[in-house]
């Protein structure tokens, strides 16, 4: 048996179908099926069987799984122990991060970090998705969520702070809106994949009875939509102030801050390729902490600029 075989029947098992396992893997739907088969050939019994429902595991593949999922903590647990005995800052780095702190906040600073350390190689997720630090999903997270595990070491970046945004046309033909305001306009929000958050309980509190234009899971859609004059959208700072032609509708402190935190497995704090990039991270925000803020930039200065 190819004990690889066994990371395919791992994934669909978590992951609950073929196309949404090979995502995971990064790999074509038609591999997974493959692996799968040959693994069900290679033991000789069969591990996955189709229904109404989609694919399934039978009684064997669930007990392959238990065992797929030792062989993996194994691994995992030898990746980070050896990823201590490289004592230079090099290598790869995985950091992921929700889409607009990544595009707005950490992508224009990496080519400093990559001047420091030239042997570093970086790859950047951009998504919402809280991956699994322990499987080595990735190295170093920025959340917008005090994780709870006990295997992972936070530190806190600081808060992002939001504020109400129109279009300079919106405001012309609707008038000035104001948070007490808010259900005389339409709105520009967050779908219902988005739970919890204090800034979207925020604006449905405020904006209770109010009609929502638009709703989607994307900052950069809501921004797009109320650029163009759709309504009014609640938007974090950082990513609106760079933006022209957006008017700010009332101060960050009337709306509730998001925390930001610096997430990393601690068997991983202190390899040296992964505390360079931590560092760098924090500094980063420390950096852009008036930003994040939502203070205003002096005249004919860029925000973030030095």
């Amino acid at each position: 048996m190819d004990w690889n075989d066994l990371r395919y029947l791992l994934a669909l098992r978590e992951h609950g179908s073929l196309s949404a396992a090979a995502r995971y893997l990064r790999v074509n739907q038609a591999t997974v099926g493959r692996r799968l088969t040959a693994l069900q050939r290679d033991v000789g019994v069969a591990l996955v069987e189709r229904s109404s429902q989609g694919m399934r595991l039978t009684p064997a593949g669930e007990q392959a799984v238990l065992a797929a999922r030792r062989i993996e903590e194994t691994t995992v647990s030898l990746e980070r122990q050896l990823a201590g005995a490289e004592p230079r800052v090099a290598g790869l780095v995985r950091i992921t991060a929700p889409d607009t702190v990544a595009s707005q906040l950490l992508a224009p600073h990496l080519s400093e970090l990559r001047t420091r350390h030239p042997e570093l190689r970086l790859e950047l997720v951009a998504s919402a998705r809280a991956v699994n630090l322990s499987r080595r999903e990735a190295d170093v997270a920025v959340r917008l969520f005090r994780p709870l595990e006990p295997t992972l070491a936070v530190r806190r970046l600081g808060t992002l702070a939001f504020a109400l945004y129109a279009s300079r046309e919106y405001v012309r033909r609707h008038g000035r809106p104001r948070p007490d305001s808010l259900r005389e306009h339409v709105l520009v929000g967050d779908d219902d994949s988005v739970t919890g958050t204090p800034e979207k309980q925020w604006l449905e509190e405020v904006g209770q009875g109010a009609s929502f234009v638009l709703r989607s899971n994307s900052r950069y859609a809501q921004l797009a939509a109320a650029r163009a004059g759709a309504g009014v959208a609640l938007l974090p700072c950082y990513l609106v102030d760079v933006e022209q032609g957006l008017v700010r509708l009332c101060e960050p402190d009337v709306v509730p801050p998001r925390e930001a935190w610096l997430v990393v497995h601690q068997d991983l704090q202190r390899v040296p390729r992964v505390r360079a990039v931590l560092d760098f991270v924090a500094e980063v925000f420390t950096r852009e902490k008036p930003r994040l803020r939502g203070e205003r930039p002096a005249p004919g200065r860029r925000p973030g600029s030095k």
